[in-house]
């Protein structure tokens, strides 16, 4: 049983759990999923309205495809569920805003169902292996790219064989924890589809400017080249580097990414994909060509996809275009080149931030620029600075998050040792919090001046100037303010 934390008021098919059922499925095993979705009781859940109210999403009516909002326990239709199962092995994926959750759960289950073993893998496990192993609820950890190492380990478990040596886990003996070798990186091709069939039929459906589509979450690639601060994805490198491996850029072949896509076309029907690679167009022209003719000619959809201003080439973005591509999402976070050289390992000029951007609408591609706010040290002049930024990059929309000291990340030290951020005091804000509200104490930005700033984030952007003192007024988190900018936005958003 594969538990599916989604804490939020948001569809989604996980690709991982999607993968890790389908190796189970292939190796003769049977799977089924428990999944947290839409729950009233769920704190997070009010999150998504908060980017609405934003500006940075529109609204969705959920209720078209189905979905009600679930007023019964958690806990108790988990335990239903497992009761009905009954499952030989549970296993949560968690994220660190969604441990939490993940704990509650695995100690609800341990405490009825004791014999049952549980096993957690994720970012969050690779960020802090020995704190997980260390719950009395958790059994086991999966380390790395588990794909593999599920399989041998369910079968070790399902023929009495000793698991202790199976790479890529983690678990305890005789009172001390062992944490093993990964194997060898996943070679993508060997992957086989996603199952998807585990998941209520409305988690197909994606929210995309104010639709909701059908919408098929696909992978390319593995392993995002860059190291920015802000992001945990380094921590992975570590256990394949002290295992003798290195964990590279990786794609799969345009063949087989293709024959992937016409097996989702042709049995899930999407209207949209969705590339959630960390930069689809990191690949070399030649792939990205191959792809386009294949593309075009064998499943002629649209899609977006993340890029970088240092990958995407003019040439890629024709390619892009060509293949269907209806928005390219960029990361700029912040317009000041010291401070992303000095605090986030961006190392990007402006100049090649702008010409990027620029060029995508040159060729007809949509763009939305992803940025963060309430940064360490960070100033309001500094916010200022990229709201002016991203009108000269002419952005199609723009997503923003408030800066989240996520575990795992340098960033998130520098905010120890400058004692911006407590992980003592403060650990539990990150569970709560979905980027929309600060956490950490900015000596030059108050929370009151930061949340005014995210408040009218978008206005400043997309309104022309002679607007900004009526904006000016809808910044106040005030009930007029509020009404405000839900009419200013409804004009220039």
């Amino acid at each position: 049983m594969f538990v599916h934390v989604n804490d939020r008021m948001r569809t989604v098919i996980p690709p991982n759990i999607a993968y890790l059922s389908a190796c189970l499925k292939k190796a003769g095993f049977s799977t089924c999923l428990f999944d947290t979705s839409f729950y009233s009781e769920q704190p997070r859940i009010v999150e998504e309205k908060k980017k609405e109210e934003a500006g940075f999403f529109k609204p969705v009516d959920y209720s078209t495809i189905g979905v009600k909002l679930k007023h019964g326990s958690i806990k108790q239709d988990f335990l239903e569920r497992v009761e009905q199962e009954k499952p030989n092995l549970i296993a949560f994926t968690i994220f660190s805003s969604t441990k939490n959750a993940g704990y509650d759960l695995a100690k609800t289950v341990k405490e009825t169902f004791a014999h049952i073993p549980t096993i957690f893998g994720g970012i969050h496990v690779n960020i802090d292996p020995e704190e997980v192993l260390n719950k009395r609820f958790v059994d086991y950890i999966c380390l790395g790219e588990g794909e593999q190492a599920i399989v041998e380990f369910a079968e070790n478990l399902h023929r009495g064989k000793d698991v202790s040596a199976v790479r890529n886990i983690g678990l305890k003996k005789n009172g001390r924890q062992i944490i093993n070798p990964v194997r060898a990186p996943q070679n993508l091709d060997d992957l086989p589809f996603m199952d998807w069939d585990l998941f209520d039929s409305y988690q197909i459906y994606g929210p995309y400017r104010g639709n909701l589509l059908r919408m098929a979450l696909v992978e390319f690639s593995r392993t995002c080249p860059y190291r920015c601060t802000y992001c945990g994805n380094r921590v992975f490198h570590k256990y394949y580097s002290q295992s003798g491996f290195e964990l590279r850029y990786r794609t799969k072949s345009p063949r087989r990414w293709i024959e992937e896509l016409k097996h989702i076309r042709n049995t899930y029907d999407p209207e949209i994909i969705s590339i959630i690679d960390g930069t689809f167009v990191a690949q070399k022209e030649e792939s990205l060509t191959e792809i386009c003719e294949l593309y075009k000619k064998e499943i002629n959809l649209p899609f977006f996809c993340d890029s970088t201003v240092h990958c995407l080439t003019e040439r890629k973005a024709v390619l892009l275009k060509e293949m269907g591509c209806v928005c390219v999402n960029m990361g700029i976070e912040s317009a000041n080149e010291e401070y992303r050289k000095k605090y986030m390992d961006r190392t990007m000029t402006n100049r090649k931030i702008k010409s990027t951007f620029l060029m995508a609408r040159e060729v007809g591609l949509d763009t939305r620029a992803y940025c963060i706010i309430g940064l360490p040290f960070e100033t309001e002049e500094n916010i200022v600075e990229t709201i002016a930024f991203l009108r000269e990059c002419n952005v199609g929309s723009v997503s923003l998050n408030i800066f989240m000291p996520y575990p795992g990340t340098k960033l998130r030290e520098v905010c120890i040792k400058e004692k911006l951020f407590d992980p003592n005091t403060q650990e539990h804000l990150l569970a709560e919090n979905d980027g929309t509200r600060p956490i950490i104490k900015n000596p030059y930005l108050s929370e009151e001046e930061l949340m005014k700033l995210y408040n009218s984030f978008i206005l400043y952007v997309m309104a022309p100037r002679e607007v900004y003192p009526v904006i000016r007024l809808a910044e106040h988190d005030t009930p007029f303010a509020r009404r405000l900018r839900q009419e200013l936005m409804s004009i220039y958003t």
